[in-house]
């Protein structure tokens, strides 16, 4: 549990603190060419396959650059930077997907809250620019955000299981798939179960 946990964990917050900020920039500055060159990166962030952007991850910076490990998972027992490490180029893998559907959702949101009349009056007042997105648009423009989160959540421990195969991660993913070719249909079941319940739950508490 402890390394679907951990990737599920480190990818939300790589695709959190990439997308909200893009998203938000997006909204502000609607229909120039910042905004369409970052819904374009978009567009190709949730357009290409995971697997396909995890060895091009793996060919630059583990290959060419040999910055990082190919494979392999270290429990958080053994240091945090070896736990971070392993978890580096899973987490940019899996969460560029998630980072551009939350930029979308950030964007389309901020944009309906700055249309409101509050923020009109915020205007009026004389505040500036970054602080009305700052302080009020972000505030009610993350709440669909928030909603998304918690299916997402579920989602990524159920569904990382193409990234643990690849980078070798000893998951419940990668639990998963070896149930599958071993053809324990008992435990495909129960587990198909256990996801299943998680996205009801965090759908629930979202």
């Amino acid at each position: 549990v402890e390394p679907t946990l951990s990737l599920t964990i480190c990818t939300l917050i790589v695709a959190i603190v990439t997308s909200v900020p893009l998203g938000a920039i997006a909204a502000a500055r609607a229909e120039s060419k910042l905004d369409h060159t970052i819904m374009g990166f978009s567009v190709l962030g949730f357009s290409l396959p995971v697997f396909v952007l995890a060895y091009l991850l793996i060919l630059l910076f583990s290959l060419q650059l040999q910055w990082l490990p190919v494979q392999g998972y270290r429990p958080i027992s053994e240091g945090i930077w070896p736990w971070f490490r392993h978890l580096i180029l899973p987490s940019l893998a899996l969460g560029t997907v998630y980072a551009a559907l939350i930029a979308r959702i950030t964007r389309a949101s901020v944009l309906d809250v700055l249309s409101q009349d509050y923020i009109r009056t915020a205007r009026a007042k004389g505040l500036s620019e970054p602080l009305i997105i700052v302080k009020h648009a972000l505030r009610g423009g993350l709440i669909p955000v928030v909603a998304f989160l918690g299916p997402a959540f579920a989602g990524l421990l159920g569904g990382s299981f193409v990234v643990e195969t690849i980078f070798q991660i000893p998951g419940l993913g990668r639990f998963y798939v070896q149930a599958a070719f071993n053809r324990d249909y008992t435990l495909i079941l129960g587990m198909t179960v256990f996801f299943s319940t998680l996205i009801i739950v965090f759908n629930l508490l979202s």
